[in-house]
């Protein structure tokens, strides 16, 4: 027979030794901005997205109520390691300067990493700068000197012409890659058409595949960088309830409509359209958000994925603010 204490031993070796290290918790997406368009709007918050993964949070597109939308996930400033701009359109955009600033503020964590089409970079250096008398009027809060405001974030322009997937980003725990989608329809050669661009990104965070759209319209280049993703984030528009919207909205006369809903028809996506690009690039799971109108008080979401079944036979989901995969 075998002697006893060497196997008790080796048995209860990782007792003795302390707990096992916890498996590694796995990514989760958290929807922050569900809404598409700067209409102001009580129930979703402007589009905002964040994977969080190894107690990091990497955000897509920064719109309006992205910071009380943190909050109500639970996501902590000093955790947000890079954000990853869609397009410079103001409801994708107006959080910025507050994730920058309150960042700086209120983390001690290490400059910002900002990423998107071209002019990212001067959006950041310039709204730092726009907001130097921030850090004239100091707040006394102890510990170490702050760096300076104008060192909060670190903006990088990604190519103009992303024709096919490139990798813009990565790090132990992502992969961050984007391609140009086509939210813009400008006269070739025109300075709108050479200063405008809208990005789709892929990332890939513990064998897992995220997909956001950005805001398009139709795009075989989407297509392709959602090839067998887990989840496709996809922007959708229900035509009809956007029209009688605008109709509605004063801010807009009643010449200006058809011009608007030429961009809402040609720039974003309906459900029929979703679905066709979900069925090519075989996702597993739809995940609807940028509802357009995406009204407080709306009823039958069905609408908006109308189509989408006549091509896509896999999970769709619905989603609202806070909502996690």
């Amino acid at each position: 027979m075998k002697p006893l204490l060497p196997i008790l031993a080796l048995a209860l070796a990782p007792a003795l030794g302390g707990a096992a290290s916890p498996p590694p918790e796995p990514p989760r997406l958290v929807l922050l901005g569900t809404a598409g368009g700067p209409i102001p709007r009580l129930e979703r918050s402007q589009p905002a997205s964040a994977i969080v993964v190894g107690g990091r949070i990497y955000l897509i597109d920064a719109g309006d109520g992205l910071l009380r939308q943190m909050a109500g996930g639970k996501l902590g400033l000093p955790s947000v390691k890079a954000l990853f701009l869609t397009h410079h359109h103001i409801d994708h955009i107006a959080d910025v300067p507050a994730l920058m600033i309150d960042r700086w503020l209120l983390a001690n964590a290490p400059p910002l990493e900002i990423y998107g089409p071209p002019g990212s970079a001067g959006l950041v250096s310039g709204t730092l700068s726009a907001f130097r008398p921030v850090e004239l009027a100091p707040v006394t809060i102890g510990g170490p000197p702050k760096p300076p405001l104008a060192k909060a974030a670190i903006g990088h322009d990604l190519p103009a012409d992303l024709n096919e997937p490139r990798l813009v980003y990565a790090d132990d725990l992502v992969r961050v890659l984007a391609i140009g989608v086509d939210h813009y329809h400008y006269a070739p050669g025109s300075p709108e058409a050479r200063a405008s661009r809208s990005y789709a990104y892929r990332v890939e965070a513990g064998g897992k595949v995220y997909v956001f759209s950005g805001d398009t319209g139709p795009s075989e280049r989407l297509k392709i960088l959602a090839k067998d993703a887990d989840y496709l984030v996809c922007e959708v528009i229900d035509i009809a309830r956007m029209e009688k919207l605008l109709r509605a909205f004063p801010g807009f006369s009643a010449d200006q409509i058809p011009s608007l809903m030429e961009h809402m028809q040609a720039d974003h996506l309906t459900g029929e359209q979703i679905g066709e690009i979900a069925a090519a690039a075989h996702v597993k799971k739809l995940v609807l958000t940028h509802f357009a109108p995406g009204a407080d008080g709306e009823t039958g979401l069905q609408s908006y994925s109308e189509g989408i079944s006549k091509h896509f036979h896999g999970e769709v989901a619905y989603g609202r603010d806070l909502d996690q995969y």
